[in-house]
């Protein structure tokens, strides 16, 4: 099968103007009946799998009518675009020189007429030693520079300047005039219009049928639609889980479009997964190219990407040959962030980058960057004003081999008055070393080094030291040690293309990221709460030495797990005086309160939603309220004395439900509701035997009770202060060892004895079942805030675990670690999230819903999908972006 054209494009800057190109000519002048107006190739969207490449390419010019060459200075120096244009040039066919069109894209062309060929003295786009002397006439060529960096919108083919100028190139592929083209467009579309308007006038017509036939195909479409989008969700959310180990930032990217695309259990469980990868981020600040750099400075190193973290973490600065917002000519972003405020600080205007593996580093307080520049001359700026203060020539590097332009160490001096620095200078055989005063650019001394390879530090005393080291600086990623706050030492470095943190004396490694390519930069604050890490493809990103997705809350006086009320709120420990002594987690941002002491022992505790009163029963029943929280005072016990002290055995659990004046328990004679202002029973739910759980919902409005059988029972609160009830459904065939209510009461969940969850929908009765049942699982279940997950601890002989099931489905959606192994408590928190308490006393709470991923997720990758990358996955759909900046 013949092509109407081939295109011959930069992969490197032209992609998505190659693409734009690519799908205008297959647009205009479409005949209404064909899918395509030309057949056009193009190596990504036309060329499948193949071992033989350039076979293969070569067979699509050989079929090829017209060549089209994207011109720009990286496509004429690119090896593959070289070989097209030989190709082209040694075409067999006399003419086919005449069938040469040029979209340029950037750089200059400028035709001599005189010489009758290109000015090469200008021309810069199109590779002289490949079509010198070629042309006798000026080929085709139409300017798109202006397009080439361009948002998409204005690439559109609805009429305008992009449209006019791959108008021009269709109709010289077309053989017609670019009127005679755009004509014939207008003409099969007025063709379409025609059609469509008859099948209109049919349709009207045919009114009955018609009309169903349009909702019959409305709705078909809809379902088509419906299963794209849940494709791609699924392939977006399988894709973000794969990569989720080596490259968590584009897996962040991948769950947020596979969420905003379509919600599913897979999209959750990428949400889930790439939450988890991300842990220790605190940004991401530029993603990688991923290619890998072909930048070569001085000593060999292969990275264009520094980054720097002043000591004192206030500070973090980086830059990369990479940088997409860099502008073009000499100067270099570096781009700076203010850690403590989270914000991004205006960006230095530099004359280069650091010489490969070279200085970048800033002063303890964040105040000066020290970058090395070529050749053996540091620029000194000034942060806070962004200002280049002075440059500083250690030597004349440019009169030196490669391998010694380069400085071979270099220290600060802990205030950031002084700097040294060893290098080489030329006709001299020793390495020397010098120092400076920071502030005046003064020299202070010079002299030999003593050793061919040095290591340079100031002490205390600002004195400088040069201790001999065996072997060079190897280039790439420093292996650095940091104290921390309890006086243990840690590690921080990078292997391949992971950062991981080395506790030396627990022997623990943990990771704190990692990257599609090898990490070629590393640096972190004096105590290694802040690291920072930049890739051998661009990639930047800061992460925390603790997880800014987990916050640790006291627990001063050691509560365990054990000694928490059913639902979180209460926790209790008897004392040495017989009593029991209470504390509230009612604030879910400050930890266990130590509310007082009861007088004597108690079985079940619950407290109202503000905390401002405590109800617990004994186990003779009694039941009794405690407001020593709200006044000070003591204990107050009001016993009950009605019907309900059957036989003097008590309640195993109590819930305040309503309005916070009512508390509902189990009891013999059955479920009833005590009113505590009077203390009397004030309706009695029913006196089914077997129940022995009781959940209510945040607002205290649904109460779950459920029976030794299986069976769940749903009541809601009404505005008269009285329970109705709403649905009795059996759940599972098991006994039923837990049971929750969501948030707002749409879905009540149950543990049974297999430690397997199922879920109830309140609406309609409906129950789904855990696909999966956890290793080791415990018994307590919680539901996210927004009732779309269902989450359950487990434990094994190494760690515990956090595992999440989707409330809909009951699908598994994978797990989160907790520490280490042993009983853990998991409870809800009124405002959101999700505490958990392990036996070792930990109290953390963790974010555990969606829209709380997301928003962690988004702040740390904002940005849009590549267009390349949206073409992949969602080229039929329209998703608008899931982060608004």
């Amino acid at each position: 099968m013949q092509r109407d054209a081939f295109i011959s494009y930069s992969h490197k800057a032209d992609v998505p103007l190659a693409a734009s190109v690519h799908k205008g000519l297959h647009k205009i002048g479409r005949p209404w009946q064909s899918l395509r107006a030309l057949n056009v190739f193009r190596d990504t969207d036309s060329l499948g799998a193949s071992t033989d490449l350039p076979g293969s390419i070569l067979k699509e010019l050989e079929r090829s009518r017209y060549f089209i060459y994207i011109a720009s200075p990286e496509a004429a120096a690119s090896r593959w675009v070289r070989e097209e244009l030989v190709f082209w040039r040694d075409h067999p066919e006399a003419e086919a020189r005449g069938r040469f069109l040029i979209a340029l894209s950037d750089g200059e062309i400028h035709w001599d007429e005189a010489a009758g060929d290109f000015d090469w003295v200008r021309t810069t786009a199109i590779p002289a030693e490949v079509l010198r002397g070629v042309f006798r006439t000026e080929p085709l060529w139409v300017d798109l520079r202006r397009f080439r960096a361009s948002e998409p919108a204005e690439r559109a083919l609805k009429p305008g300047e992009f449209r006019g100028k791959v108008a021009t190139l269709a109709a010289a592929v077309h053989g017609c005039t670019k009127d005679e083209l755009e004509s014939e467009d207008l003409r099969q579309q007025r063709r379409r219009n025609r059609t469509k308007n008859g099948a209109l006038a049919l349709l009207a017509a045919l009114a009955v049928a018609t009309t169903s036939a349009f909702f019959y195909a409305t709705a078909k479409r809809e379902e088509a639609l419906a299963r794209a989008r849940t494709s791609a969700s699924q392939a977006l959310s399988a894709r973000a889980v794969q990569i989720a180990d080596i490259d968590p930032r584009k897996s962040a990217q991948y769950a947020l479009y596979a969420d905003q695309v379509k919600p599913t259990s897979e999209s959750a469980q990428a949400l889930a997964r790439a939450v988890e990868a991300n842990a220790n981020a605190a940004r991401h600040f530029q993603g990688g190219s991923g290619v890998a750099a072909d930048f070569v400075g001085s000593g060999g190193s292969s990275s264009p990407t520094r980054v720097a973290v002043s000591r004192d973490g206030s500070t973090f600065a980086y830059c990369t040959g990479w940088d997409a917002d860099a502008p073009k000519g000499e100067q270099q972003h570096i781009h700076l962030f203010d850690i403590r405020s989270g914000k991004d600080l205006p960006v230095l205007q530099a004359k280069g980058l650091p010489l490969g593996g070279g200085v970048f580093e800033l002063s303890a307080d964040g105040g000066l960057l020290f970058m090395e520049r070529s050749f053996n001359v540091i620029d000194v700026w000034d942060v806070r004003r962004g200002k280049l203060l002075r440059e500083i020539v250690a030597s004349k590097g440019e009169d030196l081999a490669n391998a010694f332009m380069h400085l071979k160490a270099f220290a600060l001096s802990r205030d950031g008055s002084r700097m040294a620095a060893a290098f080489h200078e030329p006709n001299v055989d020793a390495l020397r070393m010098a120092v400076w005063d920071t502030a005046s650019g003064a020299e202070l001394s010079r002299s030999d080094a003593g050793s061919d390879a040095v290591t340079l530090s100031f002490d205390d005393a600002g004195k400088l030291h040069a201790s001999p080291r065996a072997e060079p600086p190897t280039s790439g990623a420093a292996l650095i040690t940091a104290p921390t706050p309890d006086n243990r030492q840690i590690l921080i470095g990078a292997e391949n293309a992971t950062v991981a943190v080395y506790d030396t004396q627990r022997r623990k490694q943990r990771t704190l990221g990692s990257f599609g390519f090898q990490v070629q930069s590393l640096s972190a604050s004096g105590d290694g709460m802040w690291v920072a890490a930049g890739s051998n493809d661009g990639a930047v990103s800061l992460f925390r030495g603790s997880a800014p997705t987990v916050r640790t809350l006291p627990n001063d006086d050691g509560l365990r797990p054990a000694e928490l009320s059913d639902d979180g709120r209460v926790g209790f420990r008897k004392n040495a005086q017989g009593g029991t002594d209470i504390w509230l987690l009612t604030d879910p941002n400050t930890g266990p309160i130590k509310a007082g002491s009861l007088l004597h022992g108690a079985e079940a505790f619950t407290a109202s939603r503000d905390g401002r009163r405590v109800v617990f029963a004994d186990s003779a029943g009694s039941l009794s309220v405690w407001d020593g929280p709200t006044s000070g005072s003591k204990e107050r016990t009001l016993s009950a004395k009605g019907p309900y002290l059957y036989n003097g055995k008590g309640t195993h659990t109590i819930e305040t439900v309503g309005d916070d004046q009512h508390v509902v328990g189990v009891w013999p004679q059955g479920v009833m509701v005590v009113d505590l202002r009077t203390m009397e029973v004030s309706q009695v739910l029913t006196d089914k035997k077997g129940i022995d759980r009781l959940a209510v919902s945040k607002d205290a409005r649904v109460l779950a009770a459920t029976d030794v059988f299986g069976t769940a029972t749903v009541w809601r609160w009404t505005a008269d202060g009285k329970l109705r009830h709403v649905r009795e459904t059996k759940v599972t065939g098991q006994r039923i060892d837990d049971v929750v209510v969501s948030d707002d009461g749409s879905k009540v969940a149950v543990v049974d004895s297999d430690s397997r969850i199922s879920v109830l929908d309140v609406s309609d009765g409906t129950v789904v079942t855990a696909s999966v049942v956890a290793r080791n699982a415990h018994t307590r279940a919680v539901f996210s805030p927004d009732s779309r997950l269902v989450m359950q601890a487990s434990d094994t002989d190494t760690e515990s675990r956090l595992n999440f099931w989707d409330a809909a489905t009951g699908d598994t959606l994978g797990s989160w670690p907790l520490g280490g192994p042993g009983f853990v408590r998991i409870f809800p928190v009124p405002d959101g999230g999700l505490l958990t308490l392990t036996a070792d006393g930990s109290l953390t709470r963790r974010g555990i819903d969606i829209t709380t991923w997301r928003r962690t997720l988004c702040a740390l990758v904002p940005d849009e999908l590549s267009g390349p990358e949206y073409e992949r996955y969602l080229s039929d759909l329209d998703v608008s972006a899931p982060c608004r900046r």
